[in-house]
């Protein structure tokens, strides 16, 4: 039983102190950029998406980890820019849900029903 507990209790820690994962993507001149995943630095508790709309047209998009973040959409001359803020792992990606997290938090249940 003593063993069961152990394995439970590091399955908590181990999902539970991961780093946070965000996109990172700077656009280049023609607003255009790769994306591609980053380990978030200490402190860096928000994964960031700030798009550039002219009228229909996306002019860029930028992606990071940052440290605070508010959500808010600025309209001027140059168009609109509109800034996303989430703290789960990938959210700032294209869209949908990034089930690594999700599957993370799952072990633990599946590791007490298996032991149990």
């Amino acid at each position: 039983m003593d063993q069961h507990i152990s394995i439970l209790l590091l399955f908590i820690f181990i999902t539970g102190s991961h780093s946070l994962k965000c996109y990172e993507c700077t656009p280049d001149l023609s607003g255009s950029c790769e994306a591609e995943e980053k380990i978030c630095s200490d402190g860096e508790t928000k994964c960031l998406k700030m798009t550039t709309v002219f009228g229909s047209t996306k002019i860029s998009t930028t992606k990071s980890c940052v440290m605070t973040c508010e959500e808010n959409s600025i309209n001027d001359p140059t168009g609109t820019t509109s800034t996303k803020c989430c703290d789960t792992d990938l959210c700032n990606g294209t869209g949908g849900l990034y089930k690594g997290s999700f599957i993370l938090l799952l072990c633990p249940l599946f590791i007490l029903t298996l032991f149990h």
